[in-house]
């Protein structure tokens, strides 16, 4: 048996969407005596998970998922900045993911993050039976492009905008430079002070500015490591624009408790698009 179970990715269709959400993933398994536990990692594409049938138990460490006797769908949502958080899926699941480009899911809630969600992984309630009326009908879908029709045209219905030019000028910033650009940059670039700054990240980003610059160099050179076989951890070291080989040892331990070169021979590709988890043997 496959022990990651089957994993199916798609992009939305429509042009407003697609924007501001990557891709969508089916993660399912029908075998009842499955059992796989993995690791995934700090990334500035945040996703909404959604599970049919499943008893998910959440911490600081991350979740739990089993069988559950009732018909039921659960909505959680990541924001993961700094560590690893871990997925022990035990037994048959059906799970959907949505993965937002940064701050694309601040495009279909009106309120700011902070007021409908905290950090780590934990159930988010915003979308209410809308969003488990239209999940119920992309159940029913056999065809995975049509699954992800349906899911456009959800998210499409709930669009709302987001204004916040500060904020978008910085995380675009943050993620042209790949991380290294400095607070005081920022405010400059910005006009506003580094307590307004923070506020502001903290409100519609659930993070502050330092963990976001963190986030991003970490999950770029995670990202450029896993392009080919023959880039060299100094090859990843210089691209992702850490200080010297040091800088991005340390770093890398204090997010994942593994070195750049056990952690990133140990990453798995799942899908067409840029996940990369660490399952257990």
């Amino acid at each position: 048996m496959e022990s990651k179970g089957s994993f199916i990715t798609v992009r939305p269709k429509d042009p407003l969407v697609a924007k501001y959400i990557d891709y969508y993933y089916f993660h399912f398994e029908k075998d009842n005596s499955f059992h796989s536990r993995f690791s995934f990692y700090p990334n500035y594409k945040h996703a909404l998970t959604i599970y049919k049938d499943s008893d998910v138990e959440t911490g600081s460490y991350g979740s739990v998922v089993t069988p559950s006797k009732h018909t039921n769908y659960s909505v959680f949502y990541s924001i993961n900045t700094s560590k690893n958080m871990s997925v022990d899926i035990k037994g048959a699941f059906s799970k959907i993911g949505v993965v937002f480009y940064p701050l694309g899911i601040n495009h279909f809630v009106s309120k700011p993050m902070a007021e409908v969600f905290t950090r780590g992984v934990s159930a988010f309630t915003y979308f209410g039976s809308a969003l488990e009326n239209a999940i119920i009908k992309v159940y029913k879908e056999p065809e995975t492009d049509k699954k992800a029709i349906l899911l456009d045209s959800f998210f499409a219905s709930v669009y709302c905008g987001f204004d916040e030019a500060i904020v978008k000028t910085a995380v675009q910033q943050i993620l042209n430079l790949n991380g290294s650009v400095k607070v005081e940059e920022l405010s400059d670039s910005t006009g506003v002070n580094r307590k307004t700054l923070l506020r502001l990240f903290n409100r519609h980003l659930c993070c502050t500015v330092e963990e976001y610059k963190k986030m991003v160099m970490f999950r770029n050179a995670l990202n450029y490591s896993q392009q080919s076989e023959d880039i060299s951890l100094t090859d990843v070291a210089l691209y992702s624009l850490y200080y010297d080989q040091a800088h991005f040892i340390k770093h890398f331990k204090s997010v994942t408790q593994h070195s750049p070169k056990l952690l990133l021979s140990k990453l798995t590709k799942l899908g067409s698009q840029e996940t990369y988890w660490n399952f257990e043997d």
